[in-house]
């Protein structure tokens, strides 16, 4: 069943009631990350058959996590007859042909193309310099380019709420033209991670294209704050308020699942507090912030009256999802990342989990058995989270066709002849 937001026109669908199926939709990944995306498209069914990133520590942590994800790391490559060297992961050089080999997929065969290019030059944190940003401004290009020649039949393109400012209008605009012209019905919209089961407050923006649907739809969402958030959404699609419905999940109902032996995980990280640090979280309840803290405890940069976070040096409200999980949420100062009971930041597994990742799932390092707080926070503050991911991704699944067609049955087979292991050794052989 589907639905249009009166206000906004975006199309809902309903998906509590698809079936998931056996994990044959195969899935072309770009700027992975550690995975959150793919985590969530295979809990809705999809396949990921190989990822590209350029993060060493991220291909290590999908390395360790999911072997049968074929990593694109070649760093010898053929121009015009003579080999050459390439940083491994670099989206800009790699070619369409060689990812689809490495996929063991021809063109038309994936049935997604997912990423997010790195969203630092559309953050409403930094310089803003959008696509004029010189060291990633232009990855959308690169987005755009294999989507054209992977031809799957739908993608997700996700980045932070901030691209859809109207001074980076001319990306979403070039993105959309460029689609619709390779026949894909588009829609785009920012969806709150809370409003699907995670225990994080945060918004973030998706481009979906589908071939053959004409405007497609997101998943409707299946939490809300309250009551009242819940009538309002249900009158505003044009539906019937039922009298049960799903709570956000909160920082408490996500803490209290963490096993106690946490801290024994080699991914387990925590910042060192000082005293004097300590001292001024004691005077912050849940919900404040530094500004509660007397002015002869605070570092003279906060006197001054020059910085105006408000959520800077804030304990979190154990009642309500976080706020937003950044690349440096174990540090109390870059924002409301004091934990709810305890006088220190966030470790890196409680990160993890407001971003729900499941807690096997675990963040790896190059060349070091335990985490560093730095690549560690990096890894989990810029993925999707997963329960988005598997929302957004049982939506489109909803609006493909899921029942096999003649050519996904031989696609199978083919995925049955060649094993990952078989293309992970050629890679290597290459490389």
């Amino acid at each position: 069943m589907e639905y249009t937001d009166k206000k906004s026109d975006t199309k809902y669908i309903e998906t509590n009631t698809v079936q998931i199926p056996d994990g044959k939709f195969p899935v072309v990944s770009l700027f992975s990350g550690a995975g959150g995306l793919d985590i969530g498209l295979e809990g809705a069914g999809f396949r990921t058959t190989v990822c590209v990133e350029f993060d060493t520590d991220c291909r290590e942590t999908l390395r360790h996590n999911r072997p049968e994800w074929l990593l694109f790391e070649t760093s010898a490559k053929v121009v015009s007859g003579k080999i050459t060297t390439r940083i491994p992961g670099d989206i800009r050089d790699i070619e369409v042909k060689e990812l689809l080999d490495l996929a063991n997929l021809k063109k038309g065969e994936a049935s997604l193309v997912v990423g997010g290019a790195p969203c630092q030059p559309f953050s409403n944190i930094g310089k803003k310099l959008g696509k004029e940003d010189e060291k990633n401004g232009d990855l959308f290009l690169e987005f755009v380019r294999m989507v054209k020649g992977v031809d799957p039949k739908a993608f997700i393109f996700e980045n932070v709420a901030g691209i859809t400012q109207q001074k980076h209008s001319e990306v979403i605009d070039y993105m959309v033209d460029n689609f619709k012209g390779l026949g894909y019905g588009i829609s785009h919209t920012i969806l709150n991670a809370a409003n699907y089961g995670v225990p994080q407050r945060r918004e973030r923006f998706f481009l979906i294209g589908i071939k053959g649907v004409e405007k497609p739809s997101f998943p409707i969402p299946t939490h809300f704050k309250d009551k009242n958030h819940y009538q309002k959404f249900m009158e505003s699609i044009g539906r019937k308020p039922e009298n049960k419905f799903e709570k956000w999940v909160s920082v408490k109902d996500a803490f209290d699942k963490i096993p106690k032996d946490h801290v024994l995980r080699n991914d387990y990280a925590l910042m060192n507090i000082s005293e004097k640090v300590i001292n001024r979280m004691k005077y912050i309840n849940q919900g404040e912030n530094f500004k509660v803290v007397p002015q002869d405890l605070l570092p003279n940069c906060w006197k001054n009256g020059k910085h105006q976070g408000n959520d800077t040096f804030g304990r979190l409200v154990e009642g309500l999802p976080s706020v937003t999980i950044r690349t440096a949420a174990y540090n109390p100062s870059k924002g409301m990342y004091i934990h709810p009971n305890q006088n220190r930041g966030l470790s890196t597994t409680e990160m993890a989990t407001l971003q729900s990742f499941p807690y096997d799932w675990e963040f790896k390092v190059k060349s070091r058995d335990k985490v560093t707080l730095v690549s560690g926070g990096k890894q989990i503050g810029n993925a999707v989270p997963p329960g988005l991911a598997e929302a957004l991704g049982k939506s489109i699944l909803t609006q493909l066709q899921p029942t096999k067609s003649k050519s996904v049955e031989k696609l199978d087979q083919r995925f049955a002849l060649n094993s990952p292991q078989t293309h992970h050794q050629q890679q290597l052989e290459v490389s």
